[in-house]
């Protein structure tokens, strides 16, 4: 399981800035919070919405259009 640290700067990779990621990191935990699928499989429940967006960041699978 990766760490934190280690997710942000994967999405950094995909991510022009730390201040962006910020932001699209908090409207996708929002959008998770309000009912959105998660783009990755993650076992219900296993981690927070907050990781799971970060994931999806990490690996290029979300961005505000």
């Amino acid at each position: 399981m990766e760490s934190t640290v280690e997710l942000v700067h994967k999405a950094l990779e995909h991510i022009e800035s730390k201040y962006a990621l910020v932001r699209m990191a908090a409207i996708r935990t929002h959008a998770l919070y309000r009912g959105d699928k998660p783009l990755i499989n993650v076992k219900p429940n296993a981690h927070k919405n907050t990781v799971i967006a970060l994931k999806e960041l990490s690996q290029g699978l979300w961005s505000i259009k």
